[in-house]
């Protein structure tokens, strides 16, 4: 079986709305999340979740007595030096004149919280690692919000497929070439690497942290940041040979359950 880790943290996604000049598809409330969580929480799988302590009744709820570690924690002050860091650059004008005018509206360009919410993924696995909350040899991170809807889980009850625990599973939407710049990845919102599901051996995690780490390290020293996505994409062009990548469709990013499960 594996072990799934994920984290909620309200960064006012609810009010991001097309009154305030973004696009509707941004706009999510806490309710969204929570009832694209319900359909996840339905698996038998154990899960650690990291989240506010508001938010403990309602997922322990949800998850109705199966194995779960929820670890809460302030979102805002835990991270508030990153958030600087990440707010600092969102804003500085030569950052801004970079970016795509297509592409301004995407919160990685302007909302610290999101890119730093993001980054944090690995981080969380490896909390929970840490912790000794991870049994089993494969764990995955899946956002809260994965399953759009009850098909997601495609009937899946208990989710689990041979990954090979020796590596870091990546699912990519797009083929890397060499002649690529990651400045036009960041600027163009390029994707080659999907977020929402990254799965790996326990022994792998650490590795993936170090590598977004210091991916990370990199943007901000040339004056650039970026989400999840080039982040992975970085990490994977630093160690490929610790990486296996799995192609999944650009409309659909969500098949976990679909295409790698028994």
């Amino acid at each position: 079986m594996i072990t799934i880790v994920t984290a909620f943290f309200d960064i006012g996604r609810g009010d991001w709305s097309p009154d305030k000049g973004l696009p509707h598809y941004l706009q999510r409330s806490t309710d969204t999340y929570l009832e694209r969580f319900g359909y996840m929480a339905k698996l038998d799988n154990p899960m650690v979740i990291f989240t506010s302590e508001d938010m403990v009744e309602k997922i322990t709820k949800l998850r109705d007595g199966r194995p779960t570690d929820i670890i809460t924690l302030d979102f805002k002050e835990s991270f508030k030096p990153f958030k600087e860091i990440v707010s600092k650059i969102q804003k500085d004008p030569a950052f801004q004149a970079k970016i795509n005018p297509m592409q301004v509206h995407n919160p990685e360009y302007w909302n610290a919280d999101y890119v730093v919410v993001n980054a944090m993924k690995s981080s969380f696995v490896v909390e929970a690692i840490r912790k000794s909350l991870v049994q089993t040899e494969l764990v995955a991170w899946l956002d809260f919000g994965y399953c759009r809807d009850a098909s997601t889980l495609n009937g899946v009850t208990s989710w689990n497929y041979p990954f090979d625990k020796e590596k870091i599973h990546f699912f990519n939407v797009k083929d890397w070439k060499e002649e690529t710049i990651i400045e036009d990845v960041i600027t163009n919102n390029d994707v080659h690497i999907t977020g929402p599901c990254i799965v790996a051996g326990i022994d792998k995690w650490p590795l993936l942290q170090r590598l977004v780490a210091h991916s990370t390290n990199e943007l901000v020293k040339n004056n650039l940041i970026d989400d999840d996505q080039t982040l992975l994409l970085m990490s994977y062009l630093f160690a490929k040979d610790s990486f296996e990548l799995h192609p999944v469709s650009p409309t659909d990013w969500f098949v976990a359950f679909k295409e790698f499960s028994e």
